[in-house]
Formats: C-alpha cells, sequence, structure tokens
C-alpha cells in the first residue's frame, strides 16, 4: 500500500511476530517470574515485552527476536526490582498453594508422603534461584531454565560471553550448596 506510514508491520512481520508470541511466552513468563518472584508481574513484564516488540518490529530482525524479548524482559524485572528496593513493605502478601510458581501437582496418584517431598524439593529449588544475587541469577536463568546459548544469554545481559560463563559457574556453585541437603545435585 502506498498510504501507510513506515512504522506500521507488514504481514510477514505480523506473521513472525505471532509466532514468536506463540513460541516465548511460557519462557519469557517463567524467567521474570523467578526474577521477580511474583507470577502476576511477571504476566505484566512478559506483555510489555512482547508490546515493546510490536512496537519495533521493523527495527528488529525476526532472527533476533528471543535474545531481544529476552534483553526487554530483563531490563524491566530490574526496573521492578530497582523500584522494590526503595518502597516500604508494610504487609506481607500471604502466599497461598496455587500462588506458588512451578509447583507439581498430584497428577499421577503420588502418595501424600511423595507429594509433600515433592512440594518441599521443588520449594528449595524455586528459594535457591531467588537468593542468588541478581547478576548470577540472570545468568543462570537464561541459560539454564530458558536454555539460550551463553553468546545470547552474553547479548541480553549486554556482556561478555566469558562473563556469563563466569557468572553461571559461580550460580551453579551456590545453587548446589544451597539444595543440597534436600536434592543430590
Amino acid at each position: 500500500m502506498t498510504g501507510t506510514s513506515a512504522s506500521q508491520p507488514d504481514a510477514l512481520d505480523l506473521v513472525a511476530f505471532n509466532r514468536a508470541m506463540a513460541e516465548h511466552a511460557d519462557g519469557l513468563k517463567s524467567y521474570a517470574a523467578r526474577m521477580l518472584d511474583d507470577t502476576l508481574l511477571a504476566e505484566d513484564v512478559a506483555q510489555d515485552s512482547f508490546l515493546a516488540l510490536y512496537r519495533h518490529l521493523s527495527q528488529v530482525p525476526a532472527s533476533a527476536y528471543r535474545p531481544w524479548l529476552y534483553r526487554v524482559c530483563r531490563n524491566l524485572c530490574l526496573d521492578h526490582l530497582r523500584r522494590r528496593k526503595f518502597k516500604l513493605r508494610l504487609f506481607r502478601d500471604i502466599e497461598r498453594d496455587d500462588d506458588r510458581p512451578h509447583t507439581p501437582a498430584d497428577e499421577f496418584g503420588e502418595r501424600p508422603d511423595q507429594v509433600a517431598e515433592s512440594r518441599e524439593t521443588q520449594i528449595a529449588i524455586e528459594d535457591a534461584i531467588s537468593k542468588l544475587p541478581t547478576k548470577f541469577r540472570e545468568a543462570f536463568l537464561l541459560c539454564e531454565m530458558q536454555g539460550l546459548s551463553y553468546e545470547d544469554a552474553a547479548s541480553i545481559l549486554g556482556c561478555p560471553v566469558k562473563t556469563v560463563s563466569t557468572r553461571l559457574f559461580r550460580a551453579r556453585q551456590r545453587f548446589r550448596a544451597a539444595v543440597a541437603d534436600q536434592i543430590q545435585v
């Protein structure tokens, strides 16, 4: 069309964008939930990441959507974490079992002791991840949990590949130490 502005995405961009949403929505939400320890806020951050991609479709090649999305998501998470540091929390959120991300359900008819043990293990894992320093947690979540390459993680984090490697090594050490009593890693 001759009357459209340059900022309007074309049909191919929209197809690529929809594919990116289908492929990366769950991963972004999972990453953000573990960074923020808040599943509702994580959904908002993931949506904001996709909105930012939509606004920049003409500037981001389809092959770079994944690292670009994770970088935006990371920056949004860090913004929220910085804001959270300065807010005084008057009330602690009451955590219900259904608010816990990634808690395994009793879908295979496991015995109650097995379910309890599995739930305790999952809580220990999530707790260990949440206690990692932010720079280590980022590398751990991107590489270990989301399966990104060191190169993609370096691009997202804005640091050299060697730095990602070092942070990941240290994150793994701390993670192992934190969960050693609970599980065999």
